[in-house]
């Protein structure tokens, strides 16, 4: 019997990791002189080389805007809006726009194989907090998605459970310092508060700030340890 518990948690926590896997979303143009911006649900997206992919986009409907900003007068820019639309990612698809050199805009859509290359690009960069285009920060979850997280990473019975969870999702993103301690606080014990803060330091945007989250350790010891691991890892 004790088996069978184990075995049908193994399966749910396999199956709650594979959630997060979520939609894709790639946008890509070919090779032009033109510079190509991109907004997803009111979020400015900079293309890396005239291409971006968006993970862990929740499932739904979500409004794309692609523009193309061209030259007008010799030197001033002007943009223009070569694509507006609505879009609706399925969990598990992959959804692919590309732009031609003429403008042009094609849609195309594919089941998300994890044996295909294409499944483990990068994600790319997205600007979620100001009104600039990217601000260098790559995949920084939106609260929307990150309040998401942390529900389902509640869901699970076991702290050892939590570790995993928690450590997947911080291979797939990047955080903010305030993110981390806020993952930190989901655990009741001291050493998995510190076992995230080590493992989630190399995927955190602003790390200057990240002795803040000594707020969210309760003895000096693991202070000292986070010190001594970040003197180490810089």
């Amino acid at each position: 019997m004790k088996k069978f518990f184990t075995l049908l948690l193994s399966s749910l926590l396999s199956l709650s990791l594979l959630a997060f896997d979520g939609s894709r979303l790639s946008i890509s143009a070919v090779s032009s002189s033109t510079e190509i911006k991109v907004e997803v649900d009111g979020r400015k997206f900079n293309m890396k080389d005239n291409s971006i992919t968006l993970g862990y986009l929740s499932e739904g409907r979500h409004q794309v805007k692609i523009i193309r900003e061209k030259k007008s007068n010799g030197f001033r820019k002007k943009e223009e809006v070569i694509y507006s639309s609505a879009i609706f990612l399925k969990r598990g698809f992959h959804l692919d726009i590309t732009v031609s050199r003429f403008g042009k805009v094609l849609v195309d859509e594919r089941r998300i194989d994890r044996d295909d290359d294409w499944y483990n690009d990068e994600d790319d960069y997205y600007d979620s907090d100001n009104n600039g285009w990217n601000n260098g920060y790559a995949n920084v979850m939106s609260a929307r998605e990150f309040n998401d997280v942390k529900d389902q990473v509640r869901k699970e019975w076991f702290e050892n459970n939590r570790i995993t969870s928690v450590k997947f999702i911080i291979d797939k993103n990047s955080f903010t310092t305030q993110q981390v301690k806020e993952l930190m606080l989901l655990f009741t014990f001291e050493n998995n508060r510190l076992e995230v803060a080590k493992y989630a330091y190399c995927k955190t945007v602003d790390q200057k700030n990240y002795f803040q989250v000594n707020e969210v350790l309760t003895f000096n010891s693991s202070k000292d340890e986070l010190a001594r691991f970040l003197r180490e890892a810089r």
